[in-house]
């Protein structure tokens, strides 16, 4: 699952929640979980074998349909929690920046494919380095536990392991809240009661509802500690070595993309900056977590 993440550009829960989506439609596994992975089952075999065929026959269809397309919009892929939390509210930014064209955000799961000209930007998530692409750093991936007021004020002075007690939202599996047990100091952590959600904004929402707490993915999601619909919790924040970057050809040298990978690098650091004046504690403990 995490080389499979790190080939498409997207988080290990993301990939996670699309076989689970799959799984939940066909109505039957398509991988079988092993102590250390998966291996497909003969049900998912038969679907790989027929879903090429016809992925194939669709792809062809696309190609003869993608030239009635607005031939100068720019197009911007991300995954549909990045598009949601992020991207749209600065849309309005974006298009100052080139003026006279449309943009078009396109939310999507699967790979943009920058290099055969079916995206002019991906948003990707990964350690920055791919095939066939330039990459370019947006901001880095921190995971905070949180939760709505009420909740958090009932769990004032929990320890980590008790935390892994309550009801955790996850997005995808529950690799993310693992990791954060394991680097929080929790031996062998067994996980509490989960309620498992397709994308990171409706998990934020169903913590917003207080219905448990979620490791909330910041500066990508932080309007909810903004707005103080969430809180985040006196317990340690993890960085990932995985971060947010922005793809695009090899080479590529048209002004009004540049132009636009600058705006958007701008505005992630200057979200990142926003995130760690708002935040000091929690900055510093990445940074000494990250000197260490």
């Amino acid at each position: 699952m995490t080389a499979a993440a790190e080939l498409l550009g997207i988080t290990h829960g993301a990939v996670s929640r699309r076989i689970l989506s799959l799984e939940q439609w066909l109505g039957t596994p398509v991988f079988e979980r092993l102590g250390r992975g998966v291996r497909p089952t003969p049900q998912g075999i038969i679907f790989l074998r027929r879903a090429e065929r016809s992925l194939n026959a669709i792809e062809a269809l696309r190609s003869e349909l993608g030239s009635r397309r607005d031939p100068g919009a720019i197009r911007i892929s991300a995954l549909p929690s990045m598009v949601r939390l992020w991207l749209m509210p600065r849309l309005r930014r974006l298009e100052a920046i080139a003026p006279g064209r449309a943009i078009e955000i396109i939310p999507e799961h699967r790979m943009a494919q920058v290099q055969n000209r079916d995206m002019d930007i991906a948003v990707r998530y990964g350690t920055g380095s791919w095939p066939g692409v330039d990459t370019h750093p947006l901001f880095p991936d921190i995971a905070i536990p949180a939760a709505a007021p009420e909740l958090s004020a009932r769990l004032v002075g929990i320890s980590a392991q008790d935390l892994m007690k309550e009801t955790l939202l996850i997005d995808g599996d529950s690799s993310d809240w693992q990791e954060w047990g394991r680097r929080a100091g929790v031996q062998r952590a067994l996980l509490g009661s989960k309620r498992q959600f397709l994308d990171h904004d409706v998990a934020i929402e169903a913590a917003r509802q207080e219905l448990g707490v979620i490791l909330l993915r910041v500066p990508m999601a932080a309007s909810a500690l903004y707005d103080k619909s969430l809180q985040a919790l006196p317990l340690p924040a993890i960085s990932s070595t995985r971060g947010h970057y922005l793809a695009v050809r090899a080479g590529e040298r048209r002004p009004d993309i540049l132009a636009l990978v600058d705006e958007l690098r701008s505005i992630g650091a200057e979200a990142t900056a926003h995130f760690n004046g708002a935040f000091p504690e929690i900055a510093a403990q990445i940074f000494n977590a990250q000197v260490k």
